[in-house]
């Protein structure tokens, strides 16, 4: 082993001890944390592939760059990431090395772009008459992407939400996700899908839940095809979202003619997972779906109300308020509204602060503060009064 190679390794050692380390703060959300070890990585990998520049030994020089560039790209070194590819394919890199290189220069380009491409990656198979030998009739391909990139959308937020809310009552707002799609490939009709990186200030490469996005997808569309429409509009969490998804799935469903069948795969967890989707267009629109009034806005005014909590309506997750001097308030939320809030405070005397909505008494609760027991004698022994206490904190 000449010297050069043992450097090589020696610099390919550290960089991936570096890389482990970002994963690790990755992990608990540290970013600052993560993007200087992620630097740091990509800095030793690149002095590593800057060694083997004009070494022309395959596969190990083009896998040297696209360990690099792959760096570059996950902490934001666009134009070093983007240096280090071209520099590869200027080899005799082995064929599936330089697909992969050039997957990952366009999905540098896309980054440069200000879109960041997850490697969450989903396959859509058609098959029926119109669909075989890697083609399908465009209308039945186009026609049902708008359907498909809806649903996941709906699943994909779910899962920001419900982390959103774990997390902070701080966090921003998640926008869209985008949804690109890829080239066809041989077989029935498949179209590979990828989830890109919602576009948020000071988001980074690699930071998101694309995997556990795909997962829910998966599993509403499981729910679905099993008839468990009850689950899938718990699960949800939102009767607007619960409606979209069915709507979307109406449109994407086989037609029993032109399409047999809509199949997804995708690997979770490492191991492949596939749903079919064989309920009918005519199935799926018939199904009874909840009716959905005008959902208010909340506004920017800062609200505190003083009651008790006393009515539950599981199905949209709310509350009522009865206040002394202001009527009854119908206070908003997200399922720990019932299954944490309710079982701690039903009937009990709280303080609840929010934003009001655009709606007459309606509050989108953020914090619940439990002001004083007042059970009714009936219920309990005696009524005990307390000094007003900061049970817990709950997410709007």
């Amino acid at each position: 082993m000449n010297h050069n190679a043992r450097e090589v390794k020696r610099l390919h050692r550290i960089a991936m001890e570096y890389a482990d380390e970002a994963d690790l703060a990755k992990l608990f959300g540290e970013r600052d944390k993560y993007l200087r070890l992620m630097k740091m990585a990509f800095d030793k990998e690149k002095a590593a592939a800057d060694l083997m520049a004009e070494v022309h030994v395959e596969p190990s020089r083009g896998v040297i760059h696209r360990s690099a560039a792959t760096l570059g790209w996950l902490c934001g070194m666009y134009a070093g990431a983007e240096k280090l590819i071209y520099r590869a394919l200027l080899g005799s890199p082995r064929s599936d090395i330089e697909w992969e290189l050039k997957d990952l220069l366009g999905t540098v380009n896309l980054a440069k772009s200000g879109i960041h491409l997850s490697e969450a990656k989903l396959q859509l198979s058609l098959e029926g008459s119109v669909a075989g030998f890697g083609k399908a009739a465009e209308e039945e391909v186009s026609s049902r992407t708008p359907s498909i990139a809806a649903m996941l959308r709906i699943s994909a937020n779910s899962v920001f939400r419900k982390a959103r809310d774990e997390v902070s009552n701080l966090s921003k707002e998640i926008g869209d996700i985008p949804v690109f799609f890829e080239g066809l490939e041989a077989g029935s009709c498949i179209v590979n899908l990828r989830l890109g990186e919602p576009k948020r200030e000071n988001a980074l490469p690699g930071f998101g839940l694309f995997d556990e996005a795909i997962q829910p997808f998966l599993d509403h569309l499981s729910l679905l095809e099993g008839d468990q429409v009850e689950e899938l509009q718990e699960d949800l969490d939102n009767q607007k979202d619960y409606v979209d998804f069915i709507k979307a799935a109406a449109k994407l469903a086989p037609d029993g003619q032109k399409i047999s069948s809509v199949k997804f795969q995708a690997v979770v967890d490492d191991l492949p997972k596939i749903v079919t989707l064989s309920k009918s267009k005519h199935h799926l629109t018939t199904l009874p779906l909840p009716e959905i009034g005008h959902t208010p806005e909340a506004t920017d005014e800062d609200i505190s109300k003083t009651g008790k909590l006393l009515i539950v309506s599981v199905r949209e997750t709310t509350v009522v308020l009865e206040t002394a001097d202001d009527g009854d308030w119908t206070i908003e939320g997200g399922k720990d509204l019932i299954v944490q809030v309710a079982q701690a405070y039903l009937d009990q005397r709280v303080i609840v602060t929010g934003k009001r909505m655009r709606m007459a008494n309606r509050v989108k609760r953020i914090e619940i503060h439990r002001f004083e027991d007042v059970r009714p004698a009936n219920r309990s022994k005696s009524i005990q009064h307390t000094e007003p206490e900061n049970r817990s904190l709950f997410n709007a």
